[in-house]
């Protein structure tokens, strides 16, 4: 049997977080919808970009789009199948962000966000996320 491409990433997470993520993942290359938004936390210098970067590397380009944090996401006709955020803390008082991300997850569009900062993300937000944490200082 042949190791999966985020195998590596294994040895850094619990590995409740390794399986959903890399279910998760597969479900995005085989056309599953997901209902859940994966968002990585931990301080910097975890490894959130690298793995944000290693998902979209194995998915390919075709398939994965780095997202703006601006309303420009409710106009987007090119979403792909999965959308990366950065910095998903940064909307936290805006409705219409956080409404519009929650109502793609709920229309089954996969999204992987990351954050130096949990509290600070919307927490209604939170209620369609899964939470992997990130804690393996490189």
């Amino acid at each position: 049997m042949s190791l999966h491409y985020l195998n590596n990433w294994k040895q850094y997470l619990t590995d409740d977080d390794y399986n959903y993520l890399l279910q998760y993942v597969e479900n995005i290359k085989n056309n599953i919808p997901n209902d859940k938004m994966i968002i990585l936390y931990g301080p910097g210098r975890t490894g959130k970009s690298t793995l944000k970067n290693d998902i979209q590397q194995y998915l390919g380009d075709e398939s994965c789009g780095n997202m703006m944090m601006s309303g420009e996401i409710i106009y987007n006709e090119n979403i792909k199948k999965l959308g990366l955020f950065s910095g998903i803390d940064e909307i936290r008082s805006s409705k219409k962000m956080n409404t519009a991300i929650i109502n793609l997850i709920k229309y089954k569009q996969s999204f992987i966000a990351d954050t130096n900062n949990i509290k600070r993300v919307n927490c209604k937000l939170l209620e369609f996320s899964k939470i992997i944490t990130m804690d393996h200082i490189f």
